[in-house]
């Protein structure tokens, strides 16, 4: 079977435009937006790195198992119900049911600005290329 390769051009600017993205939000929210994303993509090689980027900016490890289940079914002690917001609104930009995209978008608006939005749909959408690729080369 042939394995994909991906021109190293578009690795480099997928690379760069990751480190852009997504500046309004911290940084530890950024890291569980990307590790539930690639949770939900089925990608095992984006699941370690960002589980590790998570460990290393000191997140709880039953917060960061816990981003391997939907947002909804995660005990409340630990994220902030702003970060449950931007979860959910990653989960449905990531795989949504149709019709849910409003919902979660506007209840993310009670804690983010709109820019602050637009940081996670950002990450969302790096992300998600990233799983893709990595998934596409395995």
């Amino acid at each position: 079977m042939s394995q994909a390769k991906v021109h190293a051009d578009f690795l480099r600017s997928l690379e760069e435009l990751d480190a852009t993205v997504g500046r309004e939000l911290p940084e530890k929210l950024r890291e569980m937006v990307r590790l539930r994303c690639s949770h939900i993509n089925g990608c095992s090689y984006s699941v370690r790195l960002h589980s590790d980027g998570l460990a290393a900016r000191g997140a709880r490890v039953d917060l960061i198992s816990a981003l391997a289940r939907p947002v909804k079914l995660m005990r409340e002690d630990l994220v902030s119900h702003a970060e449950a917001a931007a979860l959910r609104f990653a989960e449905i930009l990531t795989d949504y049911p149709r019709g849910l995209e409003l919902e979660a978008r506007d209840h993310a608006a009670k804690y983010f600005t709109p820019r602050q939005l637009g940081s996670i749909v950002e990450v969302v959408a790096v992300v998600n290329a990233w799983n893709r690729v990595t998934r596409g080369s395995e």
